[in-house]
This record gives C-alpha cells, structure tokens and sequence, in this order.
C-alpha cells in the first residue's frame, strides 16, 4: 500500500503514543467546509455524530472521505450496537468506529466481531473503498489493509461498565475506551459533576484498564482544563474537544457580548 495513502498516515498518527489526540465532532455541518476548518485549526481527527442528530449517512461519508483528504482520521458515533450500521459506516469511509453504551465483554466481542473481516471477524467481504483510495487489489491485501486500519473506540457511560473495565479493555480489536462522562456522571447521580470524587475513581479505573491492556484512554464533552491535566497524567491521550455547533454558540456568544458593549457605552 501507497506510503502517501492518508489513511496510512492518519494511522501513524493515531499510534503515535507520545501525541495528544484531538478530536473536533461534527453535529450539524453537512458539507466539506466544516472539515477543512477542522484541520485548519489543528485538529487530528473528525468525529461525526449519528447518536443525536439528524446527519444522514450520506452526510457521514461525504464528511469521512473529506477528512482523509485533509489528513485527519475520520470517525463515527453511532446510534447503536447495530451491525449493519457500523458496517455500512466503515464501508463508506469511516476508519474510526464510536460505539455508545458498551457494557461488558461480550458486546464488545460483538462488536469486533462485526467490524473485523476474517478471521479476526465476520463482516461482510467489501471491495476497495476510501480508505485504499478504490485502488484494485487482491482481496487478502484489500481485508487485511482495512481490518489494520481501523479505530474502534467503545463508549464506557455506566458505573456497571466502569466495573467491567479491565475485561472489555482486553478485547483484541478495541483500541479505545472512550469515557461518556454526560452519561456516566448521570447514572452515578452526579450529573455534570465531573470533580466529584467517584468521577475521578472512574476515570482512574478505566486509565489503569488502558494501561494493562495497551488500550487508548479518552473522553469528550469536558473541557475543564485542569481536570484534563490530570487525566493526561492519568494516561488520557484522546480528547473529543467539543462540535461545530458548541464552538460556534461560544464564540458567536463571546463576539455579540463584546459588540452589544459597543452598543451600550455609545449610549452613554
């Protein structure tokens, strides 16, 4: 395979162990101008959001194959632990795979075993695709390219799965524990508090879980700066940063704050 290929590259970067990884989601842009800002602000990946929004799949694949042009590596959150989904996600060019609610062993076995071509798996025999740049190749080098350039990440949102971290983490083919702390924090009765002492304990928990098992530990939707330092410490190396529709309420809110100023010292 072609050195240049960006899915080779965006691979490189991935398992790179000493590089921060930043994630931008997208919820509600639908063309390729919303990626491209992505890479211009420094980001290293994109991660569309099927769960909670509108965006369709075509959507998805448009955004996906624009972030492999830009150099990022394309994700995407999906709704559910649906095979057809995830397969048809990463058959249209997706490399990373977000999956919410995972709860034990055995669904992430699962979801291995529907994301990963044989015989690490049993999805579906596709052809060349995005992510080899639909150039022909014979079908053993075209599975096996696509089965070793993948990201799956599965969402740890319930203190049942914290528990379960050290097994599900041990799965051949998860690469990711991504912490939902919105989720997580809700089922432990602490809402959005994320200094909360058994906040912390989670996080702990799932850190040492990556750690045993060579797994990537991440989080989105905090941006607490300081609690972030200390998940790094922890070993945390993927951050989901925030979306295009938050990013643009902050700074749209900040801008018409400073301008509404003008307005009223005018007045004075």
């Amino acid at each position: 395979m072609n050195p240049a290929n960006p899915a080779v590259q965006a691979m490189h970067k991935w398992r790179d162990a000493s590089r921060l990884f930043l994630c931008m989601g997208i919820a509600q842009a639908r063309t390729a101008d919303m990626v491209m800002l992505a890479a211009a602000c420094g980001y290293d990946a994109i991660s569309v959001d099927l769960e909670h929004t509108a965006t369709s799949l075509e959507s998805a694949s448009l955004l996906c194959t624009t972030a492999l042009g830009a150099g990022l590596l394309p994700m995407v959150r999906v709704p559910s632990h649906d095979a057809s989904l995830m397969t048809r996600v990463l058959d249209t060019g997706a490399m990373g795979l977000t999956v919410p609610h995972v709860d034990s062993r055995e669904e992430a076995e699962r979801i291995v075993a529907a994301c990963k071509f044989p015989p690490l798996g049993r999805r579906s025999i596709v052809g060349p695709t995005a992510l080899t740049q639909h150039r022909p190749m014979p079908l053993a080098e075209n599975v096996a390219f696509l089965n070793q350039h993948m990201v799956i990440a599965v969402m740890l949102e319930t203190p049942e799965a914290i528990g379960r971290a050290g097994e599900i983490a041990a799965v051949p083919g998860v690469d990711m524990l991504l912490i939902g702390p919105a989720d997580l924090t809700a089922e432990m009765g602490i809402l959005g508090d994320f200094r909360h002492a058994r906040f912390r304990e989670a996080m702990a928990a799932a850190a040492a879980a990556c750690g045993t098992h060579g797994k990537v530990l991440g989080i989105a939707g905090v941006s607490d700066l300081e609690l972030l330092r200390d998940y790094i410490a922890m070993g945390l190396r993927f951050i989901n940063a925030g979306n295009d529709a938050g990013f643009m309420v902050q700074a749209g809110t900040a801008q018409a704050v400073k301008l509404r100023g003008l307005e009223l010292s005018g007045k004075n």
